[in-house]
């Protein structure tokens, strides 16, 4: 048998070189998220194997009533979920840590996902999906199901992640262009050059209030609730440059000249003769410079194995010039940029399973690939403590879709 070792209390340094050794992993692993979620507090364990890191985890610890805590990591733990030895090692040890510290309960979501989901030809993740569930229960989680809605867990169980790749390799930005429909390829490129929008990345000292108000919009439309200025100030500092900002930002008087000429071509008069009173009108009202839409895409280390750019959140004000479509342009500036990264994908981020919700429909316009993880774990620790937080969960999450609404 081989020799194991578990410790906390590991450096963000000796961790990050760990995931980036490993096939895959997500973004919420790298310690810097940790920085984000600060009402958390948190820790980072590992098992060593034979003096070598086997298996890992970044845990968020949440406090809760009575002086317990619940112990999360989010797309973790990291690992070679085959090596059923080492992960039930892991387990027997999280656990001693967890009742140690008070926990109630640790829940996982490890970042695995299905092999090949419809016939896809999707990277190779380093884990396999059944084989994962069924260890992790050897090792005594409690699987919590493969739901379909995107409510169900902490973190949506689906995603739709634009490969940047095809069968020869690496795309540039000509073939990915190729690859999406032509109905999604006429909003990008010259559609938006044309008619005066350009995409560009906010400044390192922009103050974040002009993104916060197009977010605002969305939340407004979609009764939805996203975050606060302060939230994204956080990942800023937290991911430096790596998490970057763009703006679809509309330059009017260049657009008046786009409508003026095809007026002059007798194109469409009535419709662009309409279009250019609009025009007018946004320069009296807003002045010469006007932003559309905006979007926050993390981009991934450098180092790791497997790149994975994140299109976090993003919103666009309907009021002005929706026709245009600035949000399509605003994922094709993020593509392009992650494929002069080097990235294997562009995550668009989570989706209903169901495929039938809007944010799905948007999505498969740019022919993703469909991440199907392998959902959420629990570990009981206080076994009624954790009954009863199982049973105030489900109130928990109504009375906050209540208050966002």
């Amino acid at each position: 048998m081989a020799e194991y070792n578990f410790k906390t209390g590991v450096s963000a340094g000796e961790y990050r070189a760990f995931l980036n050794s490993s096939p895959a992993y997500c973004f919420t692993q790298l310690p810097e998220w940790s920085e984000v979620k600060d009402n958390w507090a948190h820790d980072i364990c590992m098992l060593y194997k034979d003096d070598v890191p086997a298996v890992g985890a970044l845990l968020l610890i949440r406090h809760l009533p009575l002086g317990k805590k619940l112990i999360y990591s989010p797309r973790g733990p990291v690992g070679d979920f085959g090596d059923r030895e080492a992960m039930r090692e892991f387990a027997a040890e999280l656990k001693k840590y967890a009742k140690k510290i008070g926990a109630i309960a640790v829940k996982i979501d490890p970042f695995v996902i299905r092999e090949n989901y419809e016939n896809q030809k999707a990277a190779d993740f380093g884990n396999s999906f059944d084989e994962t569930v069924s260890v992790m229960q050897e090792c005594g989680f409690i699987h919590r199901g493969f739901s379909l809605d995107i409510n169900a867990y902490f973190q949506p169980r689906f995603n739709m992640a634009v490969p940047l790749f095809n069968e020869n390799g690496p795309i540039d930005s000509a073939g990915f262009l190729k690859a999406v429909p032509k109905k999604t390829r006429y909003y990008m490129g010259s559609f938006h050059n044309s008619k005066g929008i350009e995409f560009i990345k906010a400044d390192p000292d922009d103050d974040l209030s002009e993104f916060v108000r197009l977010l605002g919009q969305t939340e407004k439309r979609q009764g939805i609730s996203l975050r606060n200025e302060e939230y994204f100030k956080k990942i800023r500092h937290a991911f430096g440059d790596r998490a970057v900002i763009y703006y679809a930002r509309m330059h009017l008087d260049k657009y008046v000249e786009y409508l003026e000429g095809l007026i002059a071509k007798k194109q469409n008069i009535p419709e662009n003769t309409r279009k250019l009173d609009e025009a007018r009108a946004l320069i009296e009202e807003k002045g010469n410079t006007v932003n559309l839409a905006a979007s926050l895409v993390i981009m991934p280390d450098p180092q790791a194995k497997l790149k994975i750019a994140e299109y976090l959140y993003a919103g666009s004000d309907l009021s002005v010039l929706s026709t245009l479509c600035a949000s399509v342009g605003l994922i094709y500036a993020g593509v392009c940029d992650s494929i002069d990264a080097g990235c294997d994908y562009f995550n668009l981020g989570g989706v209903d399973g169901s495929f039938e919700d809007h944010l799905s429909k948007f999505k498969i316009k740019f022919v993703p690939h469909i991440f199907e993880y392998v959902g959420e774990f629990d570990m009981p620790v206080d076994k009624i403590m954790y009954l009863g937080f199982e049973k105030l969960l489900p109130a928990a999450k109504k009375a906050i879709k209540k208050i966002r609404k």
